[in-house]
């Protein structure tokens, strides 16, 4: 884990390099510096010439549809990515010490990769997993856990790839409606396919405020009926 405050300072002169086409730069996430805003490099800044966007999206290395829009604000002569960082670290369960890599793949376009300190690369751990945790009930039907976030009341919830995987009716689906049941109460969900994961979401802010879930709040999700995607949700 880096705790030391002088590493930061250690690093700045390695931070910026490039590939052949593409510029990149990577930080060492530090809470205590990088949660509310995080410095950009001043060699990088210079790549953008007068062109410095005052708006720029994120999205994940690995793909799929998810994405943040984060400003860029000049304090002191130093650029940082300030309103909407804070917002995409929370999302990513962004820890002391984990190393991320940016790359500007197009104007106002970055993609991050995000490793752990251990040098491995952050997956299903990450916020837009939601931590999802699969399993079998007592009744050896596939289930999956998880703990609401903020991102989920507001948007969608990803399933666990070790959830679907294997399930040919829903890897080769696009788009298809499933039913969530909380006791004898229905709600019909919609459930799509995007890059390397499968989501609940159109209906399920509903679903979370008809059944006044909050942040934090654990949740599991029982697959009762594999063919027509009925899920049984028990909360904790």
């Amino acid at each position: 884990m880096i705790h030391s405050q002088n590493l930061a300072e250690e690093v700045v002169q390695l931070e910026c390099v490039s590939t052949d086409n593409l510029p990149e730069f990577f930080k060492i996430y530090m809470p205590a510096l990088s949660s509310k805003l995080l410095r950009i490099p001043p060699d990088f800044v210079d790549k953008f010439g007068e062109d410095i966007p005052a708006r720029c999206r994120i999205t994940e290395r690995r793909g799929g549809d998810m994405s943040w829009e984060v400003d860029m604000k000049k304090v002191n002569d130093c650029w940082f990515l300030e309103k909407g960082w804070p917002n995409f670290a929370q999302d990513n369960l962004l820890r002391d010490g984990d190393f991320l890599t940016f790359c500007y793949v197009a104007k106002s376009l970055f993609h991050v990769q995000i490793f752990s300190p251990n040098g491995c690369a952050k997956r299903e751990n990450s916020g837009i997993y939601n931590e999802t945790k699969p399993e079998a009930d007592i009744n050896g039907n596939p289930s999956f856990s998880c703990v609401i976030t903020k991102r989920n009341l507001k948007r969608d919830l990803c399933l666990p790839i070790t959830f679907w995987k294997g399930k040919a009716h829903m890897m080769n689906m696009k788009r298809m409606e499933v039913t969530l049941w909380v006791e004898n109460k229905a709600w019909n969900v919609g459930m799509v396919r995007y890059g390397y994961g499968i989501r609940f979401q159109k209906g399920m802010a509903k679903f979370w405020r008809d059944n006044s879930v909050k942040v934090g709040n654990s949740c599991t999700f029982h697959l009762i009926h594999t063919k027509h995607l009925s899920f049984m949700v028990t909360f904790d």
